[in-house]
């Protein structure tokens, strides 16, 4: 029989629930964990959750998160793609019409995302590659390290001071400063900060308080052992400035008694080794204390909505140009539009010219979110039709911080 798709909510949790688990789950009495996971996460609301059923049952699933991300100082409407799934007995095999199960799924979450609006959707996979089958790129790079507790600067950390429910209305402004001033970051909801503070009561979380009451970072940690060894797992780091980051590794280095290392997972662009008492990251085996870095790709994100975002990013004053771009999108269509910037702003319409560049979606994806330079791009082989003026002035997108997102989903 054909796959019927319909958008749920509250009525169908457990079945929610036992579809997750019938993707993701290795045991039958691991249900009670999916039915509380689907109630816990209030960013979800009614007409959110994805059910695809075939001949009375359910096969498969999605989510589709309303969200805001904020990508060169401009707010755009974002949907957040999560728990993609086909259960276990109907994958690898078209056994509906219309293809894949899990395509049919993803098809009609961007139909979905472009109905409500959304200028991008975004989502972090397990398999990155099945999803640029769909116009998803790469936009975001990180680094986490692991650091020896001894090898971490000291200092005062004075205000530092373990999170209080009152806390949570400056803690909440404290994120969204640093939501603001980065890229590709996703404002967090009320049922977002519900959702999340609950999580951490898995662990500790300290928040950084001046006496004035602002807090200008935080950190929620879990103890864990790995190889006989103490750690400190940093779930989240929130730092408004680098003082703010210095004073909260001056708290994790005030436990070097009670644990090993510290790990924690920030931006690709932050080398954390050159305030650390031990700069080396070996090239070798060492005896001594030294830090380990692993740098991975997490979230892909589509461009719904070409105008709507780039219209919404901030440049350089000093920046201007127009470049004539031409996107392969994923349904086999050719979407081409003029950027012309002046005066700090974008604004986008259509044309017939020739185009100064050419690329998938998922290419422009990380180009346009500032991961992937238009240079590099092209040096790369990975657009056609460039020229050094072109990648120069599309290389503004990837001035100032690098994309990075706190909001999991």
């Amino acid at each position: 029989m054909a796959l019927t798709m319909r958008w749920t909510g509250e009525p169908d949790f457990d079945r929610i629930a036992q579809t997750r688990q019938r993707c993701y789950g290795g045991a039958d009495r691991e249900l009670p964990k999916f039915q509380e996971g689907v109630r816990a996460d209030a960013r979800a609301r009614n007409g959110d959750y994805l059910l695809a059923e075939s001949d009375g049952h359910t096969v498969g699933t999605a989510t589709s998160l309303s969200m805001s991300m904020w990508i060169r100082g401009g707010r755009v409407p974002c949907q957040g793609v999560a728990w993609v799934g086909t259960i276990k007995t109907h994958r690898r095999g078209a056994r509906v019409p219309g293809g894949g199960i899990a395509s049919q799924i993803m098809r009609e979450t961007i139909r979905l995302g472009r109905e409500r609006e959304q200028a991008v959707s975004a989502l972090m996979p397990f398999r990155g590659s099945y999803y640029e089958h769909f116009g998803y790129g790469v936009v975001e790079r990180l680094c986490t390290w692991t650091i020896p507790l001894a090898v971490l600067p000291a200092g005062p950390f004075d205000d530092v001071r373990f999170y209080e429910s009152a806390d949570r209305e400056a803690l909440a402004l404290c994120r969204q400063r640093i939501v603001e001033a980065g890229q590709c970051d996703i404002e967090r909801t009320d049922g977002g900060w519900n959702y999340w503070l609950n999580k951490w009561q898995e662990g500790l979380t300290v928040v950084d308080r001046s006496a004035d009451g602002t807090i200008h970072g935080y950190l929620a940690f879990q103890y864990v052992q790995k190889e006989k060894q103490d750690y400190v797992n940093v779930t989240e780091a929130g730092y408004e400035d680098i003082a703010a980051l210095k004073r909260l590794l001056h708290f994790l280095c005030s436990l070097r008694d009670q644990y090993t290392f510290a790990t924690l997972t920030l931006l690709v662009d932050l080398p954390v080794n050159r305030i650390l008492r031990e700069q080396q990251i070996p090239h070798r085996l060492v005896n001594h204390p030294h830090a380990e870095v692993r740098p991975y790709t997490r979230m892909q994100l589509r461009v719904l909505d070409h105008k709507r975002l780039i219209e919404a990013l901030h440049f350089p004053p000093a920046c201007a140009g127009r470049v004539v771009v031409e996107i392969h999108e994923s349904e086999g269509d050719k979407n081409r539009f003029a950027i012309a910037i002046e005066d700090g702003r974008a604004s986008v319409t259509a044309t017939d010219a020739s185009a100064d560049i050419e690329c998938s979606d998922g290419i422009w994806a990380g180009i346009v979110c500032g991961d992937l330079k238009g240079s590099d791009a092209a040096r790369l082989g990975l657009v056609g039709t460039s020229t050094t003026s072109t990648e120069k002035l599309l290389d503004v997108f990837a001035q100032g911080s690098p994309p990075y997102c706190q909001e999991y989903f």
